[in-house]
């Protein structure tokens, strides 16, 4: 099956993986595919742990709902790569399809050495622009820990708000503009 149709923005590339292409323990091959500097030979043996550890979540999760509906088969996960670099620096997924409230749930990476350059906030407007799309999605939530200001950061830059605080979380929003 083919990569889905891949997003740009002024600096990245969104590349969504389908079931067929989310394969964690052969994630060379997506690379090799789209032409891409290998994850395992610029970053590392660490980060391409990480990156496996993700995409096999990202299956379970696939596989987990794809009984349950098809909205997760077309663009659970999402791989970010640097147009400069020809390489992957992270990546963001919807970790449930759409409740009953219309709202779905993301989680997003990003290696190190690309934080604090305003890549992951690039990267989730344009994910949003997307996801909102969608039919039957009303918002997007997520959740952090307190003590993440980072993410904090760029959750706010893309307009999300607080919405709910827990002992260690807190939990954001960002409403579909009708």
């Amino acid at each position: 099956m083919p990569i889905l149709a891949i997003l740009e923005t002024e600096r990245l590339k969104l590349v969504p993986l389908d079931f067929e292409n989310i394969q964690p323990d052969d994630h060379e091959k997506i690379e090799r595919r789209l032409g891409l500097q290998l994850a395992s030979m610029i970053l590392g043996e660490q980060i391409d742990r990480e990156i496996k550890a993700a995409m096999r979540t990202s299956l379970e999760n696939i596989i987990r709902n794809k009984r349950e509906d098809q909205w997760f088969a077309d663009w659970e996960s999402v791989l970010i790569i640097s147009k400069a670099e020809n390489a992957i620096i992270g990546g963001f997924c919807m970790q449930r399809c759409p409740d009953g409230f219309g709202e779905v749930q993301i989680g997003y990476m990003i290696q190190p050495e690309y934080r604090n350059s305003g890549y992951m906030t690039e990267a989730l407007k344009g994910g949003i622009s997307w996801v909102f799309q969608r039919p039957g999605v009303s918002a997007l939530i997520a959740e952090t820990t307190k003590s993440n200001l980072p993410s904090h950061r760029v959750l706010e830059k893309i307009g999300m708000k607080v919405y709910k605080e827990t002992d260690r979380s807190l939990w954001w929003k960002i409403e579909k503009c009708v």
